[in-house]
């Protein structure tokens, strides 16, 4: 089977189809990823049995773990809140009265009862209603003014110079 290239030449190889089940991972990729994986559980076990550099080179990975799971929580909070925000608002205020009710009827809620501090109950609610009334709405001037918006070239500071050849 040929395929025709941009250029005219033919290509004596078969097309390549995105498939759209499984995302296109080479072995090269499986193998390096295993091998990775090898050393941190290497790393981990080493720690587990008392090394001291190995339970620092542990507690680093953790650290970096969790940081990009936090990091990748508050995208998501901040994503939410720039193209959700009534879902976000309401969303902020369920979690505040429901946090409000289990500081009324006083359930532990072991490492999260910060968030039953009345701050942040007003917080909650502050923000939820916030969201939820202020008028967050796409303006189109700035899709009017930006030249890429007709399929145009932006206008030039300098004029572009003639070739000296």
């Amino acid at each position: 089977m040929d395929q025709q290239l941009p250029r005219g030449r033919v290509s004596a190889t078969e097309p390549v189809l995105r498939s759209r089940l499984l995302p296109r991972i080479s072995f090269q990729s499986l193998l390096v990823l295993t091998a990775l994986s090898a050393v941190v559980i290497a790393v981990v076990y080493a720690a587990d049995q008392g090394g001291p550099y190995a339970t620092a080179a542990a507690v680093g990975l953790f650290f970096a773990v969790c940081m990009f799971v936090c990091s990748a929580f508050i995208f998501l909070l901040s994503w939410a809140v720039s193209f959700l925000p009534r879902v976000a608002g309401v969303t902020a205020l369920v979690i505040g009265i429901a946090l409000a009710m289990t500081r009324l009827l006083g359930i532990p809620l072991g490492m999260l009862s910060l968030l039953q501090e009345t701050i942040w109950l007003i917080n909650f609610q502050i923000i939820g209603w916030f969201l939820l009334l202020y008028p967050f709405a796409a303006t189109d001037e700035t899709d009017a003014a930006s030249p890429f918006a007709d399929d145009q070239l932006p206008p030039q500071i300098f004029a572009p110079r003639e070739p000296s050849n």
